[in-house]
C-alpha cells in the first residue's frame, strides 16, 4: 500500500508507522443503519446511522431523510435495507 500509494507522492515518508488509534462507533444488529418511518406513526422518521461510520455518508443520509419528510420516500436512494426490522 505504501509503495503504490505514498511512495510517489510523498518520497521521503517512511514506510514504518509511528502510531496507530482505533476508532470505535456504535452499530445495531448486523452493523447497519436504520432509516424508516416509525411502524405506529407514519409521522415519525427514525434515523440510526451511528455515529462515525455514518458520518462517513452524512451527505447521502441528509439527502435521504430530506426526501422522507417531504415526500414520505425517496426518490433518489433504495433505503429497504434500512428499515426498521422488528
Amino acid at each position: 500500500m505504501h509503495r503504490e500509494f505514498v511512495a510517489p507522492y510523498f518520497p521521503g515518508a517512511s514506510d514504518v508507522s509511528d502510531r496507530t488509534a482505533v476508532c470505535l462507533y456504535t452499530c445495531v444488529d448486523n452493523a447497519r443503519f436504520v432509516i424508516d418511518h416509525l411502524p405506529d406513526d407514519k409521522r415519525v422518521i427514525v434515523a440510526s446511522p451511528c455515529s462515525g461510520h455514518g458520518f462517513k455518508h452524512s451527505a447521502a443520509i441528509g439527502q435521504a431523510l430530506a426526501e422522507l419528510a417531504t415526500d414520505a420516500q425517496s426518490a433518489t436512494f433504495d433505503l429497504s435495507k434500512f428499515r426498521i426490522v422488528a
